[in-house]
């Protein structure tokens, strides 16, 4: 390897760790921000991370400096990006300038800051646009065009939803802009780590965009558990249930009800990822665990008595996270070794549910670590799969950087 190569080796490496730093500073920031403000002030849920950037919020200085560096990240991540197209690399820096003018531009404590608004109105439909010369460049490996198209329809479905909530007035505005925002610094993520990548076959083998999703789930899980259990420091933490600290009488219910969100989304993205890799009914399994919890985390429990929805979306969750392993275990095709294992973790989940509805029956003592307990176990077998199995031979794709700057199939 040249200097030269080893010097943009090592800038697409910093371009990856920019990257990958937007969603950690956006979540970190939002709970620091949130955390500032008066007991009872400000709801997660219903109201936008502008509100704590605008002028009538207490420490309004957080987000707006966590919206600011956002867009300082992703201008750096859009002229470091020597792999992709220029017109995506252009719209992704528009985003950048746009967030960074919106988060100066602060709201004022009445009424409506014209400036703000556009601002944010350009960056998050520069960050939805930007996908979409990646998915019509036909210079770029194809593995990485289908998932820029994807990656366009789930971020506009999003948007929308965003839409609906700003023009409805509705209650769930705040966590759909978290939601849109935060699905947004995935797909940079996944473009800054293809192009750092380069044409190594050792490394485009190991599935490594599916086990760093896979781990991030845990890591996600217990963040946004401890934080959620700090911000209700009242209740026993060993009798509060996940479902408590997300529903409606929880005094911050949005941090679990984002954690069990990204965390859904995160199994989701993993079990698409396996998707070639793993006999159908496992993937499929896992996918469907992914949206039955992002179901149950989007209908919270009601102050008094129980929601429906709820309580069945979370037992099928819990049905699918525990029986996904028989996809591999059943399987011919599959490691003997992994099959034996796949066996054993089925018949340990089983042991650990029955454990939970054992507590939760009985109103045990244990109700509220036996649920820890399982929640956190179920994320550990995704790992082991996405890094033992091997993606197949010829399924796999890499971008290298071509003499003009653009990517070519390798």
């Amino acid at each position: 390897m040249t200097v030269v190569e080893r010097v943009g080796v090592r800038r697409d490496a910093v371009v990856v760790v920019l990257a990958v730093s937007s969603p950690v500073l956006f979540l970190l920031g939002g709970l620091a921000a949130e955390a500032a403000q008066p007991p009872g002030t400000y709801d997660a849920i219903g109201q936008t991370v502008s509100t704590l950037a605008g002028r009538g919020a207490a420490d309004r200085w957080i987000m707006a400096a966590v919206l600011a560096t956002m867009g300082v990240i992703y201008l750096l991540v859009a002229v470091g990006l020597r792999g992709v197209t220029r017109s995506a690399r252009l719209v992704l820096g528009v985003g950048g300038v746009a967030a960074v003018v919106a988060a100066l531009a602060a709201q004022p404590v009445h009424g409506s800051s014209t400036v703000h608004m556009v601002a944010t109105v350009a960056a998050l439909v520069a960050f939805v646009l930007w996908t979409l010369p990646l998915a019509a460049d036909r210079t770029l490996d194809p593995g990485l065009r289908r998932g820029s198209a994807v990656a366009a329809v789930v971020l506009t479905a999003a948007l929308a939803w965003l839409c609906a909530q700003a023009w409805t007035d509705g209650t769930w505005l705040g966590m759909a802009e978290r939601v849109l925002i935060l699905a947004q610094t995935v797909w940079p993520i996944r473009v800054a780590v293809a192009v750092w990548r380069g044409p190594s076959p050792a490394r485009s083998d190991a599935g490594w965009a599916t086990a760093a999703l896979a781990v991030l789930a845990p890591l996600v899980l217990v963040v946004g558990l401890a934080a959620a259990q700090a911000a209700w420091p009242g209740p026993d933490p060993w009798s509060q249930s996940f479902s408590a600290l997300a529903g409606h009488g929880a005094p911050r219910r949005w941090i679990m009800t984002l954690t069990l969100v990204v965390g859904a989304a995160l199994h989701v993205l993993v079990a698409a990822g396996l998707r070639h890799r793993v006999p159908t009914p496992a993937w499929a399994l896992l996918g469907a665990g992914g949206v039955l919890l992002l179901v149950t985390g989007l209908n919270p429990q009601p102050v008094a008595g129980y929601s429906a929805v709820h309580m069945v979306a979370g037992g099928l969750a819990w049905l699918a996270y525990t029986l996904w392993p028989l996809g591999l275990a059943r399987s011919p095709d599959v490691d003997p070794a992994l099959r034996r294992g796949s066996a054993i973790v089925v018949a340990v989940l089983a042991v650990l549910v029955l454990w939970f509805a054992f507590q939760l029956i009985t109103s045990g003592p244990w109700y509220g670590p036996s649920q820890r307990v399982v929640l956190l176990a179920q994320t550990v077998w995704p790992v082991v799969v996405a890094v033992r199995v091997p993606r197949p031979v010829g399924h796999h794709a890499t971008i290298t950087p071509g003499p003009d700057g653009r990517s070519r199939s390798s």
